[in-house]
């Protein structure tokens, strides 16, 4: 079952940089348009005024559709990812954009089910990475600023922690497995990776559902209870 009601984080996102890009095409067309329509009346200092507006303009929608477009590449990704998790089985719940108390973030896809819990950080990165257990690599050998393996490991922990007093001893980090999805196959696997695995939004649904069953249909139900409230629940 997939549960989702919410704008996500990352929707909020290129809505929120769409408004801006629309905001400096406004400034830009009162700029240009003021001084076309009265150019013969105005003076030196208002027309130098609705320049500097329409120049304003430029640069904030230069800014908006800049930003707008990378967080359009996330938006694209969870899309992409939560098509897949829709196949999967009736006994597994994906909820989506989770923001738990101190998470500093949220986590994009938390699927929970008779296998475990999966924390899945979905990725649309374009160059090709190197993933190593602590950070990513540049082909040319230089580490990434990005680091996701960084981040889906420390959502694994903070939300290993926020579970565990809910849930006593049914709960820990045996149960909770950090995933990330990259969108694009562009990830030269040089090494094995223990801490967190690397599953591309087609293998997602073989990949939770056949595993070894570790939850009992009680403690699956309690888990989508307590993480109901911070996610995307229909």
């Amino acid at each position: 079952m997939y549960i989702s009601k919410k704008k996500s984080h990352v929707k909020s996102k290129v809505s929120h940089y769409t408004k801006i890009t629309l905001l400096g095409v406004i400034f830009i067309l009162i700029g240009v348009s003021g001084i076309i329509l009265f150019i013969r009346t105005l003076e030196l200092l208002q027309v130098s005024l609705l320049a500097l507006l329409a120049i304003a303009g430029l640069i904030i929608s230069e800014y908006g559709w800049s930003k707008r477009k990378i967080w359009s590449k996330g938006a694209k990704g969870e899309k992409i990812v939560a098509q897949k998790l829709k196949k999967l089985p009736k006994k597994y719940t994906a909820i989506r954009d989770v923001k738990i108390p101190n998470m500093g973030g949220d986590i994009d896809h938390v699927v929970v089910g008779p296998t475990g819990v999966y924390v899945i950080e979905t990725k649309n990165y374009k160059p090709t990475y190197i993933p190593d257990e602590d950070c990513w690599y540049h082909t040319s050998g230089r580490v990434s600023d990005l680091n996701p393996a960084k981040q889906v490991k420390l959502q694994v922990s903070k939300l290993n922690s926020f579970l565990k007093p809910k849930m006593g001893k049914k709960s820990g980090k045996a149960v909770i497995f950090p995933v990330i999805s990259p969108i694009n196959h562009n990830l030269i696997l040089k090494n094995k990776i223990k801490s967190y695995e690397i599953v591309y939004p087609e293998n997602l649904v073989h990949h939770i559902s056949h595993r070894r069953k570790i939850l009992n249909s009680s403690e699956v139900k309690e888990i989508i209870n307590i993480l109901g409230k911070y996610g995307n629940v229909s």
